[in-house]
C-alpha cells in the first residue's frame, strides 16, 4: 500500500503528460504585442507568436524536432523574439490595434483553427507571414528565411518555398 501511495503522490506532482515544453529562450512579456513588436524591431528582429495547446502532437513535434535542431533554434533566436500563447489560456493580451483580450478570445478573433499556428510580425505590427499547422524542418527553415529576409513584399511565400525548401533525402532509391 505504501508503494502504491508513493506512486500516486509522484504522479500527482508530475506535470501533465500532455504539456508542451516551450524552449527556455521564448520570452515572457506583458503580452502587449505593440510593445513586443517595437522591442523586437529596436533590436533588428521581428516578433514570432506561437499559438499552441497542451496535448497537441504537432506542437510537440515543432518543439522537439524543429527547435531542437541547433541551426533552426539559432536562426530563430538571432532573427526573432518568440512568444508562446495558449489557445485556451486566460492571460490578458493586447493586440496590435490596442484591443485587450484573453488568449482564447484572441485565438478565436484570429480564427486559429490549427495548432501550432505561427504569426510573424513585421516592424510595423502587420502580419508578415502566418503558418497554420506544422511544417517539417526543411520547410520551417525556409519560412524563417522568408520572414527574416523580409521577402513578404517581394515574392509570394508559396513561390519562395518552391525555390528554397529542399526536400530531405529519403532512404529510398
Amino acid at each position: 500500500a505504501l508503494v502504491s501511495q508513493r506512486a500516486i503522490t509522484a504522479a500527482a506532482l508530475d506535470p501533465s503528460p500532455h504539456a508542451i515544453d516551450i524552449p527556455p529562450w521564448f520570452r515572457e512579456t506583458f503580452l502587449d504585442f505593440r510593445e513586443d513588436v517595437r522591442e523586437a524591431a529596436k533590436e533588428g528582429r521581428r516578433l514570432l507568436v506561437y499559438f499552441g495547446q497542451d496535448g497537441c502532437p504537432y506542437c510537440r513535434e515543432l518543439m522537439r524536432v524543429n527547435f531542437s535542431d541547433k541551426a533552426i533554434a539559432e536562426k530563430t533566436r538571432r532573427h526573432f523574439h518568440a512568444i508562446a500563447i495558449n489557445i485556451w489560456g486566460d492571460r490578458e493580451v493586447v493586440w496590435t490595434d490596442g484591443r485587450t483580450l484573453n488568449e482564447k478570445s484572441l485565438a478565436a478573433h484570429l480564427k486559429v483553427q490549427f495548432t501550432p499556428t505561427l504569426l510573424f510580425f513585421d516592424e510595423k505590427g502587420g502580419v508578415a507571414l502566418r503558418i497554420n499547422g506544422y511544417y517539417p524542418p526543411h520547410r520551417f527553415d525556409a519560412a524563417l528565411d522568408y520572414v527574416a529576409g523580409k521577402y513578404e513584399g517581394k515574392v509570394a511565400f508559396a513561390e519562395f518555398l518552391k525555390q528554397h525548401a529542399r526536400e530531405p533525402a529519403s532512404g529510398k532509391l
